[in-house]
């Protein structure tokens, strides 16, 4: 008589012993794992529990290959060390997981070249969508990356020719910026600073509300545009710059949160007093806003609500493609502090000798 006592077979767990062991169908449980709708909660927690013992889990990526889907969505964006950038992230995640997608994130840090690789890479896994917020909107590598695009596209606060096929979900710049402009002159202030980023949408919509908020009171456009690479160098040197001219604005407006580091190294470096040597207004919510002494205004937005509606947007095209109208996300201003009356500018008495000369004269109006 032998001793050996005999093993049990080892058997490599499927979808079919899962079945077995829930007691339901292999369509039932095929279902349950992959986060179809259909199953009552009762059968849902038998398969998981029956999985679970027996230490299945289902090839995803396979299924998703079979599917034509790979339940995933890719991110492009154009600097995710931008606080904007990673608010509309987690506003697009926040959708997306609960419709059971994954985001693939990418990063182009402003570069249009890295933009179109970027796109490419995540075509090639064949992600079922992509949301794209780009650098720039005639980039002719970025344009040709997303013409070849079979998955449906959502941009963010850019426009693109009409042949990309894209949808849009954009921010309200040109009221949130016309509202800034307006509380501005109607403190006395005749001449406003604008400092702004690339010829992209946000840049034309901020211009262009400014310009409107003069035409409102029957003023002359007396503004003035300092352009450049949104950024902390470009908010100091844009102040440094616009405060050094022969007459220099009473008031700035920086159309960008990267700007405004910079700008407050230069204000203090002048030894400014914001709200009353130099009236200050910033775009989104930063934290340092509220803190700085005195706080600063703010053309507020909603930059989650961004990332959520893209989503939102992108999901739709997946169930039902068609032609979509572009949706526009509000901005308000909020005004504080940092915004104070025209006081004949003891601003520019610290920053140019032509300053002293304006403060003498008063306020003049002249075309931009």
């Amino acid at each position: 008589m032998s001793n050996k006592t005999t093993e049990p077979a080892i058997v490599k767990s499927g979808i079919k012993a899962v079945a077995e062991l829930a007691g339901v169908g292999i369509a039932s449980v095929s279902r349950v794992l992959s986060g179809q709708p259909g199953s009552s909660p009762q059968m849902t927690q038998r398969v998981m529990d029956a999985a679970r013992q027996l230490g299945y889990a289902p090839n995803v990526l396979a299924q998703s290959l079979r599917r034509r889907a790979t339940h995933s969505i890719g991110f492009v964006g154009s600097d995710i060390n931008n606080p904007l950038i990673a608010s509309i992230v987690s506003g697009a995640e926040s959708v997306l997981s609960v419709a059971k997608y994954s985001v693939l994130l990418t990063n182009s840090g402003g570069d249009p070249g890295v933009d179109a690789q970027r796109i490419d890479v995540l075509l090639q896994r064949q992600v079922d969508g992509l949301i794209v917020l780009p650098a720039l909107e005639d980039d002719p590598a970025t344009l040709a990356a997303l013409r070849g695009a079979q998955a449906p596209v959502v941009l963010i606060d850019r426009t693109l020719p009409s042949d990309i096929g894209a949808h849009y979900v954009l921010s309200d710049h040109f009221q949130g910026l016309g509202d800034a402009g307006r509380h501005l002159l109607q403190a006395g202030h005749s001449r406003i600073g604008l400092v702004v980023g690339l010829d992209v949408r946000p840049t034309r919509e901020r211009i262009r509300g400014v310009e409107a908020a003069f035409d409102s009171l029957g003023l002359a456009r007396n503004l003035i545009v300092h352009r450049g690479r949104l950024s902390p160098e470009h908010g100091e040197q844009a102040i440094g710059e616009l405060l050094s001219g022969e007459n220099p604005p009473s008031a700035v407006i920086l159309g960008g949160n990267q700007l405004l580091e910079g700008a407050l190294r230069a204000v203090h470096r002048r030894k400014l007093t914001l709200g009353v040597d130099l009236s200050l207004v910033s775009c989104d919510a930063l934290p340092l806003c509220r803190l700085h002494h005195p706080p600063i205004a703010t053309v507020m937005r909603d930059t989650a609500l961004l990332g959520r509606r893209a989503a939102e947007l992108l999901l739709a095209q997946l169930r039902e493609p068609g032609a979509t109208d572009p949706e526009l996300m509000p901005t308000w201003f909020e005004a504080r502090a940092s915004c104070g009356p025209f006081v004949g500018s003891a601003s520019t008495s610290a920053a140019s000798p032509g300053a002293k000369k304006r403060a003498k004269q008063g306020p003049s109006i002249s075309s931009k």
